[in-house]
């Protein structure tokens, strides 16, 4: 199984935001040894739009979980599924499941939309 894991907000605390695309939080805590665990049992991606080696970087200093990125210009993975370390990626990759923060559950457009309604700050 493949699991991936959004960074912002679920890895990274994210408390301010984009900012200027710098990683200026510490880990959400608990994310360190839930990383571990996912990758005990299954292959582990992250996803981000920031960019892919900063974040496996921080990964490793942070959480000390051994990461590799996509390198731009290289041939993108098509899947992943090694369980030894993290694929940080700005792709979302074919996976089981999707850990996400700002996950919306789809179960009819019209279901869809009243969520997003509901969020809707305005």
């Amino acid at each position: 199984m493949t699991i991936a894991v959004d960074f912002d907000g679920v890895i990274h605390a994210y408390t301010k935001g984009w900012q200027d695309g710098t990683i200026y939080d510490p880990p959400i805590p608990g994310a360190q040894d839930a990383l571990n665990e996912l990758m005990r049992r299954d292959a582990v991606f992250i996803h981000t739009s920031r960019d892919p080696q900063s974040v496996a970087l921080w990964i490793v200093e942070k959480l000390g979980i051994t990461a590799t990125w996509e390198m731009e210009g290289a041939r993108p993975h098509v899947f992943w599924n090694d369980r030894g370390r993290v694929l940080v990626t700005s792709r979302k990759l074919p996976a089981t499941v999707y850990i996400d923060d700002r996950g919306l559950r789809f179960e009819s457009w019209k279901q869809t939309m009243r969520d997003l309604d509901s969020q809707d700050p305005a």
